[in-house]
């Protein structure tokens, strides 16, 4: 099973909302900034596919608690139980993915694509919930609780102890028929006071909980058993598991979650569609890359897992067909997704992924065309808090790499997905002016230098001669006196040795331009670390920058951006 489509109106914080999720992706990790609606999107799927009759709801469900605007929500899903297309049941509804619901468009299915059901769920003032499968070519007709059971969806978030207890909602219940089992049990402990309970015939589930501690790291030591639990002299409605004479719910939160996830997957093997809030919670990042990648392996033909992170563990598990940002802007949710149709833009993005997923986790990004423009930014991070008092995180803000010439096209691609980017980024190729005004078109800002310059040249044009001779000591201390004297020789730069340091003295625009252009041809400074501690210099003497200087500019307009445009693009 899996689902290809969500549509949602009046839903806590989501006023309007179609999803269309990707039909090549078995798992989907929702990122996007807080109260970005991402656990209010799994809630919706797992109530439209409740599997009983009764689902409580409240005013403060509706979106502003307006009762009068009733909470639709439709889920669209392919792979699903043959017995539910008879013409009896709802073969006649059957729809394929990516088409709303609006009693007009054409939504026959296609070959080329999955046969698909949609199940709407509204509740009105009254909070009566109902289920209805629906297509724009017949009426609706109500599903009862019993076909909606067919449906194998697990939801796991902070409420995962019911998952270690035989109670009525456990999914222990479809490991084994428990119900006269514990009502055996009762009737002997009420009767010989627990002592003498015998639950052996739940034990059956305590070698799959053992595979499955071993498979997601939990160490289970003793065989696990099933007992009754007894809470204030009195016997409980539930039963509980127990690792020995320890009870599973005591251990630490990661291990409940990893064993209720495991549970969840086995208990429909290949085709359960599992639902998973915040799935790092309680887990160190060792366990968390082994679950995705676990999940991955579980879900490769079949199933499907939607998780929501904050993690940037997480993110960089996953790959750029896995990852879909979840935008919210005035009730209005959209889920957007990093992939184009560049390959070399789809690689830059991905090797982002991997090496800055943090910069996914943001509401701002700079994004930078390469190393030394990052590492330049970090100097001005540290120059803002020095300056203006506060860092760029407190403004949510965070770097991301474009890779040279796939930045302008990496930016767009992340300002459509509901980041407010801004770019940085050298001048020297005229093949980039093109897509800089067409970015700035966008609503893009671009900080730019002088024509043909890059940064590194802008800054020896600009820069004092102080500044010159401690920029130039960071490339002798890295590669030597010999390489780089010999490379100022061949420049016709002048200067003198001093102990292994060398001394400029002054020099005409020209030379300036010279020692920038030899920095930029032989990559001084084509390091994060090395355009740090560049920026770090260039950036201490922002004072003695002349007002008109194009460095000082940039510097002034970068700082009010991120200053100034904190509430942008949320």
């Amino acid at each position: 099973m899996r689902i290809t489509d969500i549509e949602i109106q009046n839903l806590r914080g989501i006023r309007e909302c179609h999803i269309t999720f990707p039909l090549d992706s078995r798992i989907i990790c929702l990122i996007g900034a807080g109260d970005s609606t991402k656990s209010t999107l799994l809630k919706a799927i797992e109530w439209v596919f409740w599997p009983t009759w009764n689902l409580t709801a409240t005013d403060t469900d509706f979106y502003k608690s307006n009762t009068e605007n009733p909470i639709i929500i439709r889920g669209t899903i392919a792979e699903f139980p043959e017995k539910l297309l008879a013409e009896d049941k709802f073969g006649m509804y059957l729809r394929r993915p990516g088409v709303k619901y609006d009693r007009t468009t054409e939504d026959e299915p296609k070959d080329d694509l999955p046969l698909c059901l949609t199940i709407q769920l509204s509740i009105d003032g009254s909070l009566e919930p109902k289920w209805e499968i629906i297509c724009n070519r017949q009426e609706p007709r109500n599903i009862s609780h019993v076909d909606r059971k067919q449906f194998s969806i697990g939801a796991i978030g902070s409420n995962i102890a019911k998952d270690l207890a035989w109670g009525k909602y456990s999914v222990l219940q479809k490991y084994a028929d428990s119900k006269g089992i514990l009502n055996e049990a009762y009737t002997i402990a009420v009767r010989e006071v627990a002592k003498k309970a015998d639950l052996s015939a739940l034990d059956s589930v305590s070698a799959t909980l053992s595979d499955i501690g071993r498979k997601y790291g939990v160490d289970l030591g003793n065989e696990i058993k099933s007992r009754l639990l007894i809470q204030g002299g009195s016997l409980a409605s539930t039963v509980g598991l127990f690792d020995g004479d320890a009870p599973l719910s005591q251990f630490g939160i990661g291990s409940q979650r990893l064993l209720s996830m495991g549970l969840n997957i086995g208990a429909a093997p290949g085709e359960a569609i599992l639902l998973i809030d915040e799935v790092e919670n309680g887990l160190e990042p060792f366990r968390l890359r082994n679950l995705i990648n676990e999940f991955r392996s579980e879900r490769s033909a079949a199933g499907q897992i939607l998780m929501t992170t904050h993690s940037s563990v997480a993110v960089a598990e996953c790959s750029i067909d896995e990852i879909m940002v979840i935008h919210s802007v005035d009730g209005k949710t959209d889920g957007l997704f990093l992939k184009s149709d560049n390959p070399k833009v789809n690689n830059a993005i991905q090797a982002q992924i991997r090496h800055n997923a943090e910069s996914f986790l943001s509401r701002r990004l700079i994004v930078c065309e390469g190393s030394t423009e990052i590492g330049f930014i970090r100097a001005f991070d540290g120059f803002l808090a020095s300056t203006k008092n506060y860092r760029m995180a407190f403004k949510g803000v965070s770097t991301a790499d474009g890779h040279g010439e796939t930045t302008c096209q990496c930016a767009g691609i992340l300002h459509d997905c509901g980041y407010d980017v801004c770019i940085l980024m050298d001048s020297d190729k005229n093949t980039e002016d093109d897509k800089k005004r067409q970015m700035r078109e966008k609503g893009i800002p671009v900080f730019d230098w002088d024509k043909p310059n890059t940064l590194e040249e802008q800054c020896f044009l600009d820069m004092p001669l102080s500044a010159i001779q401690e920029v130039i000591q960071i490339a002798v201390d890295e590669y030597g006196y010999a390489q780089i004297s010999g490379k100022l020789s061949a420049e016709g730069i002048p200067f003198t040795e001093d102990n292994g340091s060398i001394a400029v003295s002054d020099l005409t625009e020209e030379q300036r331009k010279a020692l920038g252009t030899a920095a930029k041809n032989k990559c001084w400074y084509k390091r994060i670390g090395l355009g740090e501690h560049f920026g770090k210099i260039v950036l201490s003497n922002v004072d003695a920058l002349a007002t008109d200087s194009t460095l000082r500019k940039v510097i002034t307009n970068l700082a009010d951006w991120v200053l100034n445009n904190e509430e942008a693009g949320t």
